[in-house]
């Protein structure tokens, strides 16, 4: 077991190494977060066990499984989900997504902070935004939606393409973003690989923007084949075939993948096409080495979709990072392994 620690330009991160979180596997088919008082366990590197916890209030899943908040932002409603008390923290999911994945972490951290989890425009209950959403747009709407809010200064945490948009928010707005976490996200490390996908970037950005207008066109008549869709999906075995490649051990909340079906098809055409096109972005990659924050990279040993290799590239651009690798997760940890993700979470955002 080995770990590694916050990197700088004169501490360069190992390859091969990092912070490993063991977790064990109880039976359960309803969210139950942790309880606040986990330790820390140190040996050979750092080590992090959790077992069994308390389960979160009926009540508060009740409200956060139900309709979400909406707040109004210069472009259109922006829904969310919001629970606890204590220092802001924000929420952002990835590709296909919505807040609902991230009810298990809305409960499990509301003890010890104020947790929003955002529908981003596109995704969830938000409506798409008129031009196109861009990282930078994204980015710029979050911020929008802090500021709607009176968040000063908040925490953030972002999955997936949920992370490009955090960490071009935090190299965006430093003074503005205290702690960043990035889950399931990293950076290609191969500098030829990189030009590759920049000089892909202007004919790919004309298009979209060009074809945007079409777009705006197009999705009604897309929104009309959803109910029939999100039917045939969820026929099984077919959820469980398309969570197979996300998921590395099966889910125990059987619940969410409905749900995560549902999220699937109610994702807005126009957001699909911007998220995917904002994998290599080379602001992105500048945005990962321009962010100052204290940085948590954390994911999921038998990551498919994000490897760790890639987060071990990230960490290495990065001024102030650290990694963590949770074991017999894939690309969905808060889901897959709910206990040592919120606890790996938790410890990294109270140390500020």
């Amino acid at each position: 077991m080995s770990a590694e620690h916050p990197s700088d330009k004169q501490l360069p991160i190992r390859r091969g190494q990092g912070l490993r979180l063991s977790v064990t596997s109880p039976d359960a088919d309803i969210p139950t977060p942790e309880a606040s008082d986990e330790t820390l366990r140190r040996g050979q590197g750092l080590r992090l066990s959790t077992h069994d916890s308390p389960a979160a209030p009926s009540t508060l899943l009740r409200e956060l499984i139900g309709a979400p908040q909406v707040v109004e932002l210069s472009h259109a409603p922006l829904a969310y989900r919001a629970a606890g008390h204590g220092p802001p923290l924000i929420l952002l999911h990835g590709w296909a997504a919505s807040s609902r994945y991230w009810l298990i972490t809305l409960a499990a951290l509301s003890a010890d902070f104020r947790v929003y989890a955002l529908d981003l425009p596109g995704f969830g209950d938000s409506p798409a935004l008129p031009e196109p959403g861009t990282v930078a747009r994204q980015a710029q709407t979050v911020l929008e939606f802090a500021d709607a809010l009176g968040l000063a200064t908040f925490d953030i945490n972002g999955h997936s393409y949920g992370g490009a948009v955090a960490v071009a928010l935090a190299a965006a707005q430093p003074q503005r973003v205290r702690r960043l976490v990035i889950t399931a996200l990293g950076v290609i490390g191969d500098e030829f690989e990189r030009l590759i996908f920049a000089t892909a970037r202007a004919p790919l950005d004309l298009t979209l923007r060009l074809g945007y207008p079409w777009l705006n066109l197009i999705a009604p008549w897309v929104e009309l084949w959803r109910p029939f869709a999100t039917a045939l999906l969820c026929i099984p075995p077919l959820p469980q075939m398309m969570a197979a490649r996300f998921i590395e051990n099966g889910l125990r909340e059987k619940w969410m993948l409905q749900e995560g079906i549902v999220d699937l098809t109610k994702m807005d055409l126009r957001a699909h096409l911007m998220s995917m096109a904002s994998v290599g972005d080379p602001q992105v990659f500048d945005a990962f080495r321009a962010a100052p924050q204290p940085t948590l990279l954390i994911g999921g040993v038998g990551d498919k979709i994000m490897p760790p290799e890639a987060l071990r590239a990230a960490a290495q651009t990065m001024r102030q990072a650290r990694l963590a690798f949770i074991e017999q997760c894939g690309h969905i940890p808060m889901i897959e392994q709910p206990e040592a993700y919120h606890a790996a979470l938790r410890s990294f955002l109270v140390e500020g």
